[in-house]
């Protein structure tokens, strides 16, 4: 594995700021947890986190998250997931999902599939702290993997299905991991996507400011997997209003989700590629 884990770097520095603030962890702890907003939600659990309550941590995220977006942001959203669990609902696995995170599709596949699953992420730490926290009767065939997705160590052509939720949005310079997606996948890659118009200035200068150009394009990204030597078709959504995500009131400044920065026009997409 190479790279920073900027999930870990992230907790220690909140770890060091609520020690310096008591006041604010105190009043996130008072706080009933349906008064909060999503910003100041995501900010008591990482405090829970922090306190090695992993699994109250990762319910509080989960409210959290819920209350960051909008009804059709998350309907839209779960309706890709539905889509990748009933492409792979008789698929015999393993399914490797790439860029896991907080495991969002991982959670879906582990509900609504039988396959053996395999969660990745640079971070060993987010899949420990948020998929470590999964019931007991799911982890039999869940599996966590520590990696570069830019190296990733499967033989060639050895996967079936790879997945990834958003993972290619939030990777710099995405077209080594790409390459490597393509080298190791027999089968197919279903990457759940989320899109900005082309026209929408504000926030597509603001991806490639986070060094995420393109990323947030559906033709440039499209384009990028047929370079790389994918079959692309797109399973893509309805289209929805997105406000950028709320900022903290409790814990002033703290935010949830760089984009979008400004209003716009938003969808989902699954980019399936064979």
């Amino acid at each position: 594995m190479s790279g920073t884990d900027q999930w870990e770097e992230n907790q220690r520095e909140l770890t060091r700021f609520f020690r310096e603030h008591p006041e604010i962890a105190a009043a996130l702890d008072a706080a009933d947890d349906q008064s909060l907003n999503g910003a100041d939600l995501a900010c008591k659990s990482a405090l829970y986190q922090d306190r090695g309550l992993a699994r109250e941590a990762a319910e509080l995220f989960q409210l959290a998250w819920s209350k960051c977006y909008p009804e059709e942001y998350i309907r839209e959203f779960g309706a890709q997931l539905d889509f990748i669990a009933k492409e792979l609902a008789d698929c015999p696995g393993p399914v490797v999902d790439i860029a896991s995170g907080r495991g969002m599709l991982v959670r879906a596949l582990l509900k609504k599939t039988a396959a053996p699953i395999t969660a990745t992420d640079l971070s060993e730490s987010v899949l420990r702290d948020h998929l470590g926290a999964i019931l007991p009767e799911e982890t039999a065939r869940l599996s966590l993997t520590a990696c570069d997705a830019k190296a990733l160590p499967f033989g060639e052509g050895s996967l079936p299905a790879v997945t990834t939720c958003l993972g290619l949005q939030n990777i710099p310079g995405p077209e080594q991991a790409v390459r490597e997606l393509r080298r190791v996948c027999g089968g197919t890659l279903y990457a759940l996507c989320c899109f900005f118009p082309e026209d929408d200035a504000a926030n597509q200068e603001a991806a490639a400011g986070l060094g995420l150009a393109g990323a947030y394009s559906q033709p440039e990204l499209t384009g990028l997997l047929e370079r790389c030597g994918w079959r692309v078709r797109c399973h893509t959504g309805k289209k929805f209003r997105l406000p950028p995500t709320p900022v903290g009131v409790v814990a002033p400044g703290a935010g949830f989700d760089a984009l979008p920065v400004a209003e716009t026009e938003a969808w989902f997409a699954t980019m399936v590629c064979v």
